[in-house]
Order: C-alpha cells, then sequence, then structure tokens
C-alpha cells in the first residue's frame, strides 16, 4: 500500500489523468468514454472520502458509479481501511457491495473478515464472517458469525449466530452479541464481575453506564451477594470547566436477617457518600490573568466501615478512620488567603460526638517583602482555627505570627548572615465545658541569629556541593495564662542552637550519586533534655538502576532510636523491586514493619509481581499478595492471590477481619473484561492496626 502511495506522487507527473469535480482518478492507462472513465495499471483514486487504489476501475462521473478489480484497497480517514477483490460502490449514495471484504480498524487494532459485505451510509452487512484484533494468521482468539451488522456512526459491531473460539477451539456459543470497536465513550452495559466468597456467597455485579455528553457521565453498579445481602452504587463524573474534575459516589447496601444476626452486625443497612472535586481558576482569572487560586475537596460520609468493604469485590484495606478535607485557597501578589477544614469519622466508635473537628481553619499570610531596606525582610501570618464536637471541650484558637529578618554577606559572599526578631500570639476561647477555664492566652518574642554557607568544588571525577547553617535562637519575652487543652499546638521556642547540612556528590557526567542531610538540634534550658532527635537522611545512587537511603533519628532523651527507615530499589528493563523497612517508637507510635514488592517482565509477554507488607510488632501480615498476568497485544489474563487484614465491619465481637482469595480477569482487546474474586473471609483478635 505505502507503494502506491508513492507511485501516486510519481504518477502525478508522469502519467495522463482525468479529473472531475470531486473525484480524481490516475493510472498507468486512462482512457474516457463520454461519461465513463477506464483506467487500468496501478490506478489510484481519491475523492472527498476516499483513498483508493486498485488493478482496475471503471468510473461513471454522471451516476457516481464506480467498479474495481483486482487487489483492492479502500481508506476512509485515518481510522479505517478495507480490502478487497471485487467492489461496487457508489461514491454519491455510499451504497456498494464488497466480495470479498477485510476491514481494519487502526485505532482499536479489530479486523473483520466476510465472504461478502453491503454497505450504505448508516452500516456495513456481512456474511459469513470472523472478528478478531490478533494476527490475522492463526489469531489466539476469533468469533465466527453467520451475519453481522457494523454501524458506521457509532462504530458497534452487532454479530449474529457468534462462536467464540480460542485459537482453533470452539468455547461458547452466542446467538447474539453486540460490542464497540473503538474507545468511544457510549452509553451500555460494562463488563461484569463475578465473585464466590465463602461468607457472602456468589457475588454478581453488573454496572450500567450512561454517557450522553462529553463533560459528563453516570454509572450505576448494582449487585447482589448470595448468602449476605443485595446493594447499588452510583458514580457520577463530570468536568464543569478545562480546569476541574468532579466524582461523586454513593451506595447503600441492605444486609439480609440472617448475616446480621450470624455476625452480630450494629447496622443491617450501610450507606455513605463520597465527593472529590479539585479545580483551579476558580475565582482568580476572573478579576487578574496573574492571580492564582484552586479548590480540593475530599469528603466521606458513612454510617460504618462496611459501606466501603460492600462497594467493590476485589479484596481491599481501610483505615478505620476516615477523614474529609476542604482547602481553598486565594493569592493576589504577596497576598495568600486559605480556608481549610478536616472532618473525622472513626469507624470503630458507634457514635462520633465526641470526635474533634477541625471545622474550618482560616489563614491569611503575607509573603516576605523588604521594607525600608532591600535586605529587610518582614511576613505576616494569621490563622484562627475552630475545633468542634457535640461532646466535650471545644475551642476557637487565634494565632499571630510576624518574623522580621536582616539579612547580609561577609567575606566577599561565601558567608551569609542573618538576624530575625519573631513575635507570636496565640489565644484560645472555649466552649462547651464550665468546668474549665474559658480561655488560653500565650505570647513569646525570640531573636534568631543564622550563618550560613553554600560552597561547591569540581574535583577530578566528581562535584561536590555542601551547605551549612548555624541557628541560634534567643527567648526573650514569655507570658502564659489560662488553659491550654492536649488539642490545641502552640508554637513554642527554647534557647537553643540548630546545625543543619546538605551535601550533594555529582559525577564527571552531572549525575546525583549522593545525597546528604543532617540536623541537630542543642538545648539550653534546665528542665529537659539538651539534646534534640538527631536526624540523618542519606541516599546513594549507586547506578542509575539502584538506590538506597537511609532515614535515622535518634533520641537521646530515651537513649534509643526513635526512626529507623531503609529503602532499597532496584529497577532496570526486566524487574523492579523494592525493599522498605520502618522503625519507629515515639511516645505517641509504636510501629515496625516491612514492606515488599517485586515485578517482572523477565518472560516475555509475563509480568510476575508480589507484594507484602509485614507487621514486625504485632508478627503478623497486614496483606500480601503474588500473581502474574499474561499479556498479547490482542488479549491478556492475570491471577492473584492475596491477603488483608481490613477493620472490622462494625460489631460487637471481632475488631478485624482476615480476607484472602484469588483474583482472575481475563481481557479481549477491545470487546472488554471478565473478572472472577473468589474469597474466605475469617474473624481475627484486635491488632495494632
Amino acid at each position: 500500500m505505502h507503494i502506491r502511495l508513492f507511485l501516486f506522487l510519481v504518477l502525478l507527473l508522469s502519467f495522463s489523468f482525468a479529473q472531475t469535480q470531486n473525484v480524481e482518478v490516475l493510472a498507468k492507462n486512462v482512457s474516457k468514454n463520454g461519461d465513463l472513465v477506464h483506467a487500468k495499471g496501478d490506478v489510484v483514486l481519491y475523492s472527498q472520502k476516499y483513498l483508493i487504489t486498485a488493478d482496475r476501475a471503471d468510473y461513471n462521473q454522471k451516476t457516481g458509479d464506480l467498479n474495481l478489480f483486482g487487489d483492492i484497497t479502500i481508506l476512509e480517514g485515518i481510522e479505517y481501511s478495507a480490502k478487497s477483490g471485487k467492489v461496487s460502490l457508489n461514491l454519491n449514495s455510499d451504497i456498494g457491495s464488497f466480495q470479498p471484504l477485510f476491514f481494519f480498524n487502526n485505532v482499536s487494532n479489530i479486523w473483520l473478515s466476510c465472504e461478502s459485505a453491503t454497505s450504505n451510509p448508516q452500516r456495513y452487512l456481512t456474511k459469513k464472517s470472523i472478528v478478531s484484533s490478533c494476527n490475522v494468521q492463526n489469531p489466539d482468539w476469533k468469533i465466527n458469525f453467520s451475519s453481522g451488522k457494523l454501524n458506521r456512526k457509532n462504530n458497534f459491531l452487532t454479530v449474529y449466530n457468534a462462536l467464540f473460539y480460542a485459537g482453533d477451539i470452539p468455547i461458547f456459543y452466542l446467538p447474539y452479541f453486540s460490542f464497540s470497536v473503538d474507545k468511544t465513550r457510549r452509553s451500555g452495559l460494562l463488563r461484569p464481575k463475578f465473585g464466590l466468597s465463602s461468607s457472602d456467597g456468589l457475588y454478581y455485579m453488573q454496572p450500567i453506564y450512561f454517557a450522553p455528553y462529553l463533560n459528563w457521565d453516570l454509572e450505576f453498579d448494582p449487585q447482589i451477594r448470595t448468602n449476605r445481602g443485595d446493594g447499588i452504587n452510583s458514580t457520577f463524573r463530570y468536568a464543569d470547566s478545562p480546569f476541574s474534575n468532579l466524582k461523586v459516589e454513593s451506595g447503600v447496601f441492605h444486609e439480609y436477617d440472617r448475616y446480621v444476626k450470624k455476625n452480630s452486625l450494629i447496622n443491617s443497612n450501610h450507606y455513605g457518600l463520597e465527593l472529590k472535586y479539585d479545580r483551579s481558576q476558580l475565582f482568580s482569572k476572573k478579576f487578574s490573568k496573574d492571580d492564582e487560586d484552586g479548590l480540593y475537596v475530599d469528603f466521606t460520609y458513612l454510617n460504618d466501615i462496611d459501606y466501603l468493604n460492600t462497594k467493590k469485590s476485589e479484596i481491599q484495606s481501610y483505615n478505620s478512620l476516615v477523614t474529609s478535607t476542604l482547602n481553598y485557597y486565594f493569592k493576589k501578589d504577596l497576598d495568600y488567603y486559605g480556608i481549610y477544614a478536616k472532618y473525622y469519622i472513626d469507624t470503630a466508635k458507634e457514635s462520633n460526638e465526641d470526635t474533634l473537628q477541625e471545622l474550618p481553619t482560616l489563614q491569611y499570610h503575607r509573603f516576605s517583602n523588604s521594607i525600608f531596606l532591600d535586605n529587610l525582610l518582614y511576613s505576616i501570618d494569621l490563622k484562627s482555627k475552630n475545633y468542634e464536637r457535640n461532646k466535650g471541650l471545644n475551642a476557637t484558637q487565634y494565632e499571630f505570627n510576624a518574623p522580621l529578618t536582616y539579612y547580609f554577606s561577609l567575606l566577599d559572599d561565601y558567608l551569609h548572615f542573618s538576624i530575625s526578631e519573631n513575635i507570636y500570639m496565640t489565644y484560645v476561647d472555649y466552649s462547651n465545658d464550665e468546668s474549665l477555664s474559658t480561655y488560653g492566652q500565650y505570647y513569646r518574642n525570640y531573636h534568631k541569629f543564622s550563618a550560613y554557607t553554600e560552597l561547591s568544588k569540581a574535583y577530578d571525577d566528581f562535584f561536590h556541593t555542601l551547605y551549612i547553617d548555624l541557628d541560634y535562637v534567643v527567648p526573650s519575652k514569655e507570658k502564659k495564662t489560662g488553659y491550654f487543652a492536649d488539642f490545641i499546638p502552640v508554637d513554642t521556642e527554647e534557647k537553643s542552637l540548630t546545625l543543619n547540612l546538605a551535601e550533594f556528590f555529582y559525577n564527571s557526567a552531572g549525575d546525583k550519586r549522593v545525597s546528604h542531610t543532617l540536623r541537630q538540634q542543642y538545648y539550653f534550658s534546665n528542665y529537659r533534655y539538651k539534646y534534640g532527635d538527631l536526624e540523618n537522611n542519606i541516599k546513594i545512587y549507586f547506578s542509575d538502576k539502584i538506590d538506597f537511603s537511609n532515614t535515622i533519628f535518634y533520641s537521646y532523651e530515651f537513649s534509643r532510636f526513635s526512626k529507623i527507615q531503609n529503602s532499597l530499589n532496584y529497577t532496570n528493563d526486566l524487574f523492579h523491586a523494592s525493599l522498605l523497612h520502618t522503625y519507629e517508637n515515639t511516645p505517641n507510635t509504636n510501629t515496625n514493619f516491612i514492606t515488599l514488592s517485586f515485578d517482572s517482565n523477565y518472560y516475555r509477554n509475563y509480568d510476575i509481581f508480589t507484594s507484602l507488607n509485614y507487621d514486625i510488632k504485632n508478627s503478623f501480615f497486614k496483606s500480601w499478595k503474588i500473581g502474574f498476568k499474561k499479556k498479547k497485544r490482542c488479549w491478556d489474563y492475570s491471577i492473584v492471590y492475596s491477603e488483608n487484614t481490613t477493620p472490622q465491619l462494625t460489631s460487637s465481637s471481632a475488631n478485624s477481619i482476615n480476607k484472602r482469595g484469588i483474583y482472575i480477569m481475563f481481557n479481549l482487546y477491545p470487546l472488554g473484561s471478565i473478572d472472577y474474586t473468589f474469597t474466605k473471609e475469617s474473624d481475627i483478635a484486635k491488632v495494632g492496626i
């Protein structure tokens, strides 16, 4: 076909041709008898819709009838191409016949071959056909059917008396089958999901999809679990602007009475609502092109954790504490305005009336700017935080922070200095509890002296950069009156000396090989331990494929490591492996776990993967999975075995459940996929999750 397109350009200069208003015919030999044009030998015909090559062609300029013979190729736009041996086509009406026909979609790679076909502007009608997206010779899968219709407008193929083959082996028969041959969003049934669980029984979900417009769609997911109950979930997606994305999910699941009694469930109905919205340029561009703003909403409301557990059949792990977030900011020149909110639902509780919420936090920030002198900078930060709950102490906190900093340098800019005066004030107004003080007030002022330098030097084989900073903080005045609850954060400062170091090593090619940061704080106070935690981070890039990182926090107060984290990663063209170990021992946190993941495509067309998360402290696997995926150009399938420990569905008995099972998915391009899940659940005693 490419040779003939090349000949088209050559023949344009060297061969005779006949031109009409809409069709141009070129060939080695072209003759005309009245309205009839005869072309023979390397025929190239093109119109506003088609580009056609053939061995011989007869074209009637008056009626638009075109008869093609020999090796025929028809290109329709950039998506569709067809080959045939004999074609009769009216270019005015788009009505034609083909014997035989091979049709190919260049976007989805699906092809259709039939003994004969007819066409009109709406559809192709085929007889004794085969369809597949695999190699034409010996396809891995194919569908044979007696007759079919290919809609030229929406690219839907409808087949009758279809027999599905895996290779040359017939698998199943369908009297009627319809699917899309491209990737255009359209309404219809999505692939169903099947599962089998020891506790839930047979699981079936049938998604129903509506896509009436390009900027929004709606999906309903009715489901049934034969031993447990039934429910429905819905998902609404909407883009109200080029800078935004909205997703709303809601659902309800009803438990059978026998399941409620067997598992001692508190709720027989699980319901919830989730909303995610992300948008930039919400109001800013209406005022000035230099302004900037953004809105982010991640809201979840549910009556218990089983709303999440019953949404899907896949084995997943959820945190028992559900957090909703709202953030909005507006920035204009040096001024920043923000409003934030956090709403918490602790699904381990029957009631969240005593759960503290942060609704809302207001912030104004003035970015650093010079005042009086170019090297004299100031900034201002104001915050209002509201802590609220139905039962328990509530509070509203107001904070003011205003540093004033003077910068200068010595020794030809090798040594830099800064001196800052810092003022911090906070006031707390309490409510909902008359047994405590109704207010808290705190004021402090401190001086900060900093000396820092940035150095770099080139050696024969590497390049080194170094940044060293020494901060000396001296408190000046401090006054604290009233009551401060344990959930009220206060920005206190003590007399201290802090060393910060950051260095980087690069090889001769400019690639980073080592990065290292260190931080150590020393306190002059007599009422606390002299040394703060030593923080040391190092990352070594052994090559473009291997890197290792180590983070250490050492507590002098408790004479132990408060945090150790090591990470080793290896990546090449064939596989990726990572190992992460995290140990943390602080007054508020005590964790020790290992995370391992491995993904390999060493064997052609196979992807082998595994991951695990092991809790060393409590001696149990929080989650792990192993599986493989075989993939080819026209199909793939996956088999995964996994286990997860998740928060227990709200009940009066156990505190968590262990889900283990097998997940299988078959995917045929572009028909879609079918997945099956087989799981077994068991209650386990409370663990540290």
